[in-house]
């Protein structure tokens, strides 16, 4: 086992916890769509944060690039996935009892939710320069766009109980990571 694979393990663990939970959550909801009050907003952030770890475990791969490991670098890698799959635990309980309101649930939960979103706007680009600010800078406009929206939209979900609004974010946040991925066009030689 190389260092870059040792080192990258744990990481790779995290966002597999976080991407499980919420596979297994839909799983667990998808036979009681008529007993459970299911948001559209949470729904959506469900589909956004699966695609953002899987992206996340598919960028990855250029921490290989890193020539040395600083720890204090892999902590703050570290830290940084614990808060995307920390969004994905804030999303669904570990237990879903019939008749669970989702939609109550995400309206509780929508402070922590969106306050690590905010917090992630920071953190996240900070990560990413960790392969120096050549590769923040190849992430390009739309990474920079999809970080505004983490901190833009991030206070205005912690301020505004709105379901329009949290279903307009939602889609605009999603739409917005399309576009980065897109524009990244990762690609892995073997």
């Amino acid at each position: 086992m190389s260092d870059f694979e040792y080192l990258t393990v744990l990481i790779a663990i995290i966002l597999g916890i976080g991407t499980a939970h919420l596979v297994m959550s839909v799983g667990r909801i998808l036979g009681e769509t008529k007993t459970l009050n299911i948001s559209v907003a949470h729904s959506i952030w469900t589909a956004n944060i699966l695609t953002f770890l899987v992206v996340t475990w598919w960028w990855g791969i250029n921490l290989r690039e890193l020539q040395e490991w600083v720890f204090l670098h892999y902590f703050f890698l570290l830290f940084v996935t614990l808060l995307w799959c920390l969004m994905a635990a804030i999303l669904y309980p570990r237990a879903i009892p019939p008749e669970f309101d989702l939609k109550a649930h995400f309206a509780r939960k929508r402070k922590s939710f969106f306050s690590i979103l905010v917090l992630l706007a920071f953190a996240d680009p900070s990560a990413s320069m960790i392969l120096g600010t050549e590769h923040l800078v190849d992430l390009g406009w739309p990474y920079l766009h999809l970080m505004l929206a983490c901190l833009i939209g991030g206070i205005a979900g912690i301020r505004y109980d709105n379901e329009r609004f949290h279903v307009a974010f939602a889609i605009y946040w999603g739409l917005s990571l399309t576009v980065a991925v897109l524009s990244w066009q990762f690609s892995v030689v073997v």
